[in-house]
């Protein structure tokens, strides 16, 4: 008898259903997860000194210090190697400006501090006509064209 053995609709199943309840697992560990990530990223911010903020706040940019540029490694320019040492010396302060997530405002002031000797003389008469403030303030393609034009003779380029 087929016909007597159709479930009546509308009417709770008496069979045990492995898939509703591994859903049911399945979705309480997300939401699990979702809520140990959170207390973890609260955890982390309260550590560093952030406030720890609700669910929807935006994340907060880490201010890129000095003393995290430095240990990142940056090499020294003395401006005596010519455009091979230049390039090389751009390449290495632009990792280290990506490393170290350096802001726009701070390339100028970070990467100068790596210079020495003539090429640390020739900043710092920068630095004399300019004032520190517009001589940090320039934008860094602009820095990088004034270091190619003073330490890269025309026959190298």
């Amino acid at each position: 008898n087929h016909a007597s053995k159709k479930k009546i609709p509308n009417q709770p199943s008496t069979h045990f259903n492995p898939r509703g309840r591994r859903s049911t697992f399945v979705r309480d560990g997300i939401e699990a997860a979702i809520r140990d990530e959170g207390e973890r990223v609260r955890m982390e911010e309260t550590r560093a000194g952030g406030l720890a903020r609700g669910p929807t706040a935006a994340p907060m940019d880490r201010e890129c210090l000095f003393t995290g540029f430095i240990k990142c490694g940056p090499t020294q320019f003395h401006g005596t190697k010519g455009a091979v040492g230049l390039v090389c010396w751009f390449e290495k302060t632009e990792n280290t400006f990506e490393i170290s997530e350096c802001t726009e405002g701070k390339k100028v002031k970070f990467a100068t501090a790596t210079l020495h000797g003539r090429a640390l003389t020739w900043w710092n008469s920068q630095v004399a006509t300019l004032g520190r403030k517009v001589a940090n303030g320039r934008p860094w393609t602009e820095v990088k064209q004034m270091t190619i034009d003073e330490f890269c003779p025309t026959e190298e380029v």
